[in-house]
């Protein structure tokens, strides 16, 4: 049967009582939909990973993938790689039972201290929405569901369960909605998730003008508006709005409050069976209506880790390259040192919903160091700081569960009279529970969780013991109560998770001296999750020698790879960063070890950008984001020249935080937050207000150089139903063979300085070897020269001489074409984005063209759909609710407007 056959799903639909109904659209808990056994549907199962596929659970035995971030995914610039990527993470979702992932999120990096920053593609929408179309097709290459985040304007973590977005509606359609609309256009993704803000004072779940109107009727979104986890407040508001589905469950506003709104006929019976007809569909697609699709039980299948690390080292950004520094010259080295906290400690991933248990990380000072021995370079490790907040977890390999004896530790639930319900033996010192505690430690009743383990010490001297969670928390060692206090709970619930409150106590120990350890937590309340329980020990580090013994080991090297960058519990869900600031002393380490070694290369371990004061006086510098498990064998392929760089900046890096078009993003008293920069954001703001970025957007350096020689554009002037296409010829002047990624520009014929003074509109690669041209071939589309009118409520092209300059970022254009505008102010129904030069994959949906307008100045602005179309009584198709507002509008104008409708592609 189809993916989307009405018969099919409407004859489910009869077979169901309003009960029935209702109870399908809200979740059985957290993390599954219900079941209807009468008609054959299954329970199907969502999962958090836009950077790997957690499961239901986070459970270090159940390993997942974990995959390079958003932000270095978009750092790529590469949508063919990132569908790879992405349909290597829908077969692993499958493999493990998963129907829906929850990503990708595709809000924009409208600040770069935006906590959630480093789960999105880029600042500039067009590089976002091509990413996020790659990234949904790859995943539902694999037939699993992809979920468009968070619908619309939840660019921060600051309030973000309440704050108000005051955002003028062009500066929501040319900006923030793109990647939306993309996706929902091009690559037909399959359900849609509305934020916890409000938008012009309506909470998303309950916006009726962008879930239904925009969203389906316009943009002809076939598919389920979800709601964030916990974020629909209302039954009627949410229910009349255009939302589908309610997760977590089985409690929501919906439910008996919705059955009783039906049958006091508040909302219609015909709103539900939508909302019911869309989650069948849902079904259907991901084979929830077909048992037999289901996993046979074998192990999962993991993303391949040399894939993950080719796409780690594509994301790499140099920055910065003095003298060839990079790649390392192997035939002149003999010692190297590797400083910095984060070359023995990466952080791979963020937190919150990003975060999965991975089965290993490839750690940079070992990669690095294991090929280096290869070609006989020694080499030292030097942490030379520390950026932890919270005491780190013991080393592996230093814990041993006190009943087994197994390495590990072991874990607990007591409840209220201290009776023992459960006991696990595990691997991991951090344990999160949203839901599936024991039973007698369920949510709402009392209990406590006990955290086990022995420690050896493998150095003496004190050592630090942290012991974390929201609750009463004691740390025991040998028996001595060491420490113990309760714990807040923070204001967002996924701060318990990352970074609970703690209790610490220092201890002397000698090298291989054994001592019992235990946490015990009597969490606040089990009837909020998560709850969550950590365990974290370090010897004490004394700064000051650690950073004499790093400018030490630099000023006896031939070259310093310094790996900065952020601390863990820095960038994540459920808060904003504090500052641009790399944590603790690494300014100053970085600074010192430059002064004592001038072949100082510079590492930076950020999702986000940070603040580089020291970048003029090192040799190199490179960006590595939050790259996955794959960080440090992909960072030795790089530095060694086994591969090139191939990452070029999705988000600007500013000199100072001062410098930033919008930096903090905090409501005011009343809750709002006003988007006052409109379209100025990222590298948009930059060029407006005249300010120089440390490092501009799109900027990346490789291991060649490149001449730009020509450029040409076809047509010159912009037709009315079609793209501009452009070459532009570029050369390689350097030694080696290199990919350099090509990008337009476009600038408006009018200088008004509430718009940007230029807009991305297309990118491509160019390949060529030493000496070899390339021929790089661009497609801009028609969107790329059209505003967005408020007072007209359309798409809208302005007269005159568009100027598009051609380059490697955007302040680096050397070449520029004029494209000439001599289009009335039309519109265009369906527009071409042409981010990709594949096909939308839409054969289940017949596509309305684009209308011919007997005259100027009737001004479509919404689509409609083949299977949402009515007919009337001789089966001729007529007009859907968005269509029909246009030929009342042509008819006031005494016009005329005809459509027809396109054959359906067939499904490849």
């Amino acid at each position: 049967m189809p993916l989307h056959s009405e018969g099919g799903e409407r004859g489910l639909l009869a077979a169901l009582s309003l009960e029935d109904k209702v109870l399908l659209l809200t979740g059985r808990d957290n993390w599954h939909t219900q079941p209807c056994d009468a008609i054959g549907l299954r329970s199907f199962a969502v999962s958090d990973g836009p950077a790997g596929v957690r499961g239901v659970t986070m459970d270090e035995r159940n390993p997942s993938a974990s995959l390079p971030c958003p932000s270095a995914l978009g750092a790529t610039w590469d949508p063919a790689l990132v569908r790879r990527v992405a349909r290597a993470l829908g077969r692993e979702a499958k493999s493990k039972g998963i129907d829906v992932l929850l990503g990708p999120t595709i809000n924009m990096m409208r600040t770069p201290l935006g906590g959630r920053g480093f789960e999105c593609f880029a600042e500039d929408p067009v590089l976002a929405a091509a990413m996020a179309v790659a990234y949904v097709r790859g995943v539902q290459d694999a037939d699993v569901a992809a979920t468009l985040k968070h619908f619309v304007a939840n660019d921060s973590e600051t309030g973000r369960w309440n704050c108000d977005v005051r955002v003028a509606e062009h500066v929501l359609r040319e900006l923030y909605l793109v990647p939306f609309e993309a996706c929902v256009r091009e690559a037909d993704a399959a359900l849609v998730m509305a934020g916890y803000n409000k938008v012009n004072g309506v909470t998303m779940t309950e916006h009726g003008w962008l879930l239904n109107d925009v969203l389906k009727q316009e943009w002809g979104f076939a598919g389920v508006a979800v709601s964030d986890w916990n974020a629909a407040r209302s039954t009627l508001g949410t229910a009349s709005a255009g939302l589908d589905l309610l997760m977590p469950g089985p409690h929501s506003p919906w439910g008996k409050e919705l059955i009783a709104a039906v049958k006091a006929g508040d909302i219609g019976i015909t709103e539900v069976d939508e909302k019911v007809l869309r989650v069948l569909r849902l079904a259907r697609r991901v084979g929830a209506l077909d048992t037999s699709a289901r996993p046979n039980g074998a192990e999962p299948e993991l993303a391949d880790p040399t894939l993950l690390a080719e796409a780690a080292a594509a994301a790499f950004t140099l920055l910065r390259n003095e003298r060839d520094t990079l790649p390392l010259d192997l035939a002149r080295i003999r010692r190297v040192a590797i400083i910095g906290p984060n070359a023995t400690h990466p952080l791979t991933q963020g937190g919150g919903s990003a975060t999965v248990r991975g089965p290993g990380v490839s750690v940079p000072a070992d990669a690095l160091a294991g090929a280096l021995a290869a070609h006989g370079v020694t080499v030292t490790v030097h942490p030379g700081c520390i950026t932890w907040e919270l005491v780190p977890e013991p080393p592996a390999g230093s814990l041993l569960d006190p009943d087994s004896l197994e390495p590990g530790t072991r874990l607990e639930f007591r409840a209220t009279n201290g009776s023992l319900l459960d006991s696990e033996h595990r691997q991991a010192t951090m344990f999160t529970w949203w839901d599936q505690l024991p039973d007698g430690l369920a949510w709402g009743d009392e209990g406590t969780i006990v955290l086990r383990t022995r420690f050896r010490a493998q150095q003496s001297g004190p050592h630090v013991f942290g012991a974390g969670g929201i609750g009463h928390l004691t740390l025991t060692v040998d028996g001595t109560v060491m420490a113990q206090g309760t714990t807040q709970r923070p204001a967002d619930p996924v701060e318990a998770m990352v970074r609970p409150g703690e209790v610490r106590a220092t201890l002397d120990l000698r090298a291989g001296e054994d001592v019992l350890v235990e946490v015990t937590l009597m969490p606040t309340n089990l009837a909020e999750p998560p709850v969550a329980i950590r365990l974290g020990i370090v010897p004490e580090p004394d700064e000051d020698a650690l950073l004499d013994d790093a400018i030490a080991a630099a000023r006896a090297a031939d070259v310093a790879i310094v790996v900065v960058g952020s601390g863990a519990a820095t960038e994540s869900e459920g808060f904003d960063r504090p500052s641009l600031a790399l944590p603790g002393r690494q300014d100053e380490l970085v600074l010192e070890v430059a002064a004592a070694n001038d072949s100082t290369v510079v590492v930076v371990n950020a999702g986000m950008p940070v603040l580089m004061p020291w970048a003029h006086e090192v040799a190199a510098v490179g960006c590595a984001w939050l790259p996955g498990q794959a960080m440090g064998d992909a960072l030795a392929g790089v530095l060694l020249g086994v591969v090139e760089p191939g990452g070029r900046l999705p988000v600007t890096i500013p000199w100072a935080e001062r410098d930033c078009p919008v930096l903090h993003a905090v409501p005011g008293a009343d809750g709002r937050l006003e988007y006052t920069e409109g379209l100025l954001v990222g590298y948009r703001g930059y060029d407006r207000a005249g300010t120089k970025p440390h490092f501009s957007f799109g900027h990346g350096l490789g291991y060649t150089s490149w001449n730009y020689e020509a450029v040409t554009a076809e047509p010159v002037v912009l037709p009315p139903d079609g793209d501009v296409e452009v070459t532009v010829a570029i050369r390689n002047t350097g030694s080696r063979a290199g990919q350099e990624v090509v990008q337009a520009y476009v600038e408006p014929p009018d200088g008004d300085p509430r718009r940007p003074v230029r807009t991305l509109a297309a990118f491509a690669p160019g390949v060529a070897g030493p000496g070899q041209t390339a021929q790089v071939r661009l497609v801009l589309p028609r969107r790329a020269f059209a505003r967005y009118s408020e007072e007209e409520g359309a798409w809208i092209w302005p007269r005159g001489e568009f100027t598009v300059r051609l380059g490697r970022s955007s302040r680096d254009l050397p070449l520029a074409v004029v494209i000439k505008s001599h289009l009335p102010r039309t519109a265009v129904v369906l527009p071409p984005y042409g981010l990709t030069q594949e096909p939308a994959d839409l054969g289940h949906l017949a596509v309305v063209e684009r209308p011919v307008f007997e005259r100027a100045g009737i001004l479509p602005h919404m689509v409609g759909r083949a299977e949402s179309r009515q007919r009337d009584g001789s089966g001729a198709a007529r007009p859907d609710p968005g269509q029909r507002s246009l030929h009342r509008r042509a008819a006031a104008a005494g016009q005329d407007v005809s459509y027809r409708v396109a054959p359906a592609e067939p499904l490849r």
